[in-house]
C-alpha cells in the first residue's frame, strides 16, 4: 500500500494540487447497539492462509459500560473452532480486545487498555505469522506471540459486531474506512493507514469498505448494502433505520491534512487546479515523493469583514478592530485615497463624503460613504491636541499642543455615547 501523512496548517495564499479534486464529503457507519451490522457471507475466504493479517478500522466507541453480553465489536471474524480475527471493547470501557484463532483451534488473546470513548481513533490489528499486535493510532501498544493461520473460508466477516456464539457483541458507536489484508503491514503502512484512506490497488488487500454509499444523516433508506472497493463484494446492511443522525451514515472523521481558508466576497480560490467561488469543504488526493497517498481537505468559509462605522460631527470611526484601515474621500467619480490617513478613527479636515476600506484575515470591505456637513472653527486650525493611545483601552492620554483655558473635554465612544466630560 502507499504512505500517508496528515499535517493540519493555516495558510493565507492560494495552493493547488495535481490531484482529483472531490467536493463531496465522506461517511460513517453508526451503529444503535440493538440490532445494527454489516455482514459479508463467507467473508474469511478473501485470506484462507495468507502468510500473515492486517484489520485497519476508525472506530469512535460510545458505550461507557460494556458489560457482558453488553460487549462491542468493532469488525472481525470469529466462530469459536478454527477462525478469529477481530478488534472489540470489553469492560472496562477503556479496554481492547484483540484475537487470533487459527485453524488448530489455538487462540491468542491480546488487550489494550487505552482506548477512547466518544473520540474517533485509528485501530490495527497485525499477526505476521509470529506475532500478534495491536495498533493505536499509529503507535504499537500491545504484542503477543502466536503461530498457525486461518484456513476456513466459511465464517463471515461482521462490522459492527462480533459474534460469540449465539450471542452477539452490538457496536453501540460508529465505525469507518474498514481494510483487511492478507499480510502484515509494515510499522510505516500502518502510519499511514492511522492519517488516511488503504490504497485499493494493492494486491494484498482483501477488503475495504470506505462506508461512503449515503448522505451523512440524511435519507439514505434506498441504500441496502455496503460495496467493497476491492472487488465489490456487496455487504448487507442489516438492522439501520438508514435516516436521521443515528443508525445511519453520519459525518466521518477528518482524515488527511487540513487547510483552513478565507474566502473573501466576491472572490475566488484556486484547489487542486479549479476556481472556487462557493464556501464549503473540498478534497484533493495527490501521490507525494515518498510514494504516500496523501489526503488534503479544504475547509472554505466566508470572510466576514467589519466595514460599520459611526459618526460624531466630523470624527468617523471605524467599528472593526485588530484591522488594517484606509480613508478615501467619496466622489462622484471615484473614490480618492487619502494618504497617510490609516488609524481606526478619521477627522474630517472639510465638509464632504469619506469612507474606510477595512482589512481583516486578508479580505477587504469598503464602508459606506459618510456625509460631514460642518466643520466647527477650532477643528479648522490645526490640531489643538492628540490622543494616545488610539484605540484606547482602559486609559486615554489626551495631550494639549498649547496651554488652554476654560476647555472642556468631551470623549465619546465609536458608537457616539458620551462617556466622561471634563
Amino acid at each position: 500500500m502507499k504512505k500517508q501523512y496528515t499535517t493540519t496548517f493555516l495558510l493565507a495564499t492560494s495552493l493547488s494540487f495535481p490531484a482529483l479534486l472531490n467536493a463531496q464529503a465522506g461517511a460513517s457507519l453508526d451503529f444503535d447497539g440493538v440490532d445494527d451490522q454489516v455482514v459479508v457471507d463467507n467473508g474469511s475466504a478473501a485470506f484462507v492462509d495468507a502468510p500473515g493479517y492486517t484489520l485497519s478500522c476508525w472506530v469512535y466507541p460510545t458505550n461507557t459500560a460494556p458489560t457482558y453480553p453488553d460487549f462491542d465489536g468493532f469488525a472481525g471474524i470469529r466462530n469459536e473452532f478454527d477462525a478469529a480475527f477481530y478488534l472489540l471493547q470489553i469492560e472496562p470501557a477503556t479496554t481492547l480486545e484483540g484475537r487470533f484463532q487459527n485453524s488448530d483451534g489455538s487462540e491468542f488473546t491480546i488487550s489494550f487498555g487505552g482506548l477512547a470513548l466518544n473520540a474517533w481513533q485509528h485501530l490495527a490489528l497485525v499477526y505476521d505469522g509470529a506475532e500478534l499486535a495491536i495498533w493505536h493510532d499509529g503507535d504499537l501498544v500491545a504484542t503477543e506471540p502466536a503461530f498457525g493461520a486461518i484456513t476456513n473460508g466459511s465464517v463471515p466477516l461482521y462490522i459492527g459486531n462480533v459474534q460469540f456464539n449465539t450471542v452477539p457483541f452490538l457496536l453501540d458507536g460508529k465505525v469507518d474506512e474498514v481494510a483487511l489484508f492478507r499480510r502484515a503491514l509494515s510499522t510505516a503502512e500502518i502510519g499511514c493507514l492511522a492519517s488516511g484512506a488503504p490504497d485499493p490497488t494493492d494486491t494484498d488487500l482483501a477488503y475495504y469498505f470506505d462506508m461512503n454509499e449515503g448522505v451523512p444523516n440524511g435519507n439514505n433508506t434506498a441504500i441496502t448494502a455496503l460495496t467493497d472497493q476491492v472487488d465489490g463484494v456487496s455487504a448487507g446492511l442489516e438492522g439501520f433505520a438508514l435516516t436521521g443522525n443515528t443508525s445511519n451514515f453520519v459525518e466521518s472523521p477528518v482524515l488527511g491534512s487540513v487547510i483552513q481558508e478565507a474566502l473573501c466576497e466576491g472572490g475566488s480560490y484556486l484547489f487542486n487546479g479549479e476556481t472556487l467561488t462557493e464556501p464549503g469543504a473540498y478534497t484533493a488526493t495527490f501521490q507525494a515523493s515518498s510514494g504516500c497517498d496523501s489526503t488534503v481537505v479544504l475547509e472554505l468559509m466566508v470572510a466576514e469583514v467589519d466595514n460599520g462605522v459611526v459618526q460624531n460631527g466630523s470624527t468617523i470611526i471605524a467599528t472593526a478592530t485588530e484591522a488594517e484601515y484606509q480613508w478615501y474621500v467619496c466622489g462622484a467619480s471615484g473614490n480618492t485615497l487619502i494618504q497617510g490617513a490609516t488609524a481606526q478613527y478619521y477627522q474630517a479636515p472639510f465638509v464632504g463624503q469619506f469612507a474606510v476600506d477595512v482589512t481583516q484575515d486578508g479580505c477587504s470591505a469598503l464602508s459606506e460613504c459618510v456625509t460631514v456637513t460642518a466643520i466647527g472653527i477650532e477643528e479648522r486650525q490645526a490640531p489643538l491636541f492628540t490622543l494616545s493611545p488610539v484605540p484606547a483601552g482602559e486609559v486615554l492620554t489626551v495631550e494639549l499642543s498649547k496651554p488652554a483655558q476654560q476647555a472642556q473635554l468631551t470623549v465619546v465612544d465609536m458608537t457616539g455615547r458620551e462617556v466622561l466630560t471634563r
